[in-house]
């Protein structure tokens, strides 16, 4: 298994420190303040994968984990967090080694995903770690065009901006 299980990243997300150990990642957390967050990529179904320091303490965040940390699953792993919709998870498995450019059992990738669900922050964030925005999905559709079928105009600027850089 590469990376680690815990994510904690400060309040303001642009710190991120991987940690293995329970102890150390709420300390840490709970160091840098409210705001801070905990991703734990091996939560299981029904367990806390994210907490949040609030008021000073770590209050659970609403999402649950699933059947994470099976091996070779670390891309499939991503397109989940992906459709969690929440960025510190999905930068949580990044992080962890997971590949920017992961699909789905059918072929569809996190862009799309992220797309699709109509997720800016996490589009922006996948494009950051190298997600090619001119990969197809299934059905031949790239994230950009799917992002102009769904009117999503902030993601569809942000695919184009990446094409045009690769360019």
């Amino acid at each position: 298994m590469s990376g680690h299980r815990y994510y904690v990243f400060s309040p303001n997300g642009q710190m991120v420190l991987g940690l293995d150990n329970t102890q150390a990642a709420e300390a840490t957390a709970l160091e840098y303040g409210n705001g801070a967050r905990i991703v734990d990529t091996l939560a299981k179904a029904y367990q806390p994968m994210v907490q949040e320091v609030l008021e000073g303490e770590l209050v659970i965040s609403g999402v649950s984990g699933w059947d994470t940390g099976k091996p070779g699953r670390l891309d499939l792993d991503l397109v989940e967090a992906v459709k969690k919709g929440r960025v510190e998870i999905v930068r949580a498995f990044l992080e962890k080694g997971a590949s920017a450019n992961a699909r789905d059992g059918r072929g569809g990738t996190a862009l799309h995903w992220a797309t699709g669900g109509g997720k800016a922050d996490i589009v922006a964030a996948l494009l950051k770690a190298g997600a090619d925005p001119a990969a197809t999905d299934h059905n031949g559709l790239t994230a950009l065009q799917v992002a102009q079928k769904r009117g999503r105009e902030e993601i569809a600027r942000l695919l184009q901006e990446a094409m045009g850089n690769k360019n």
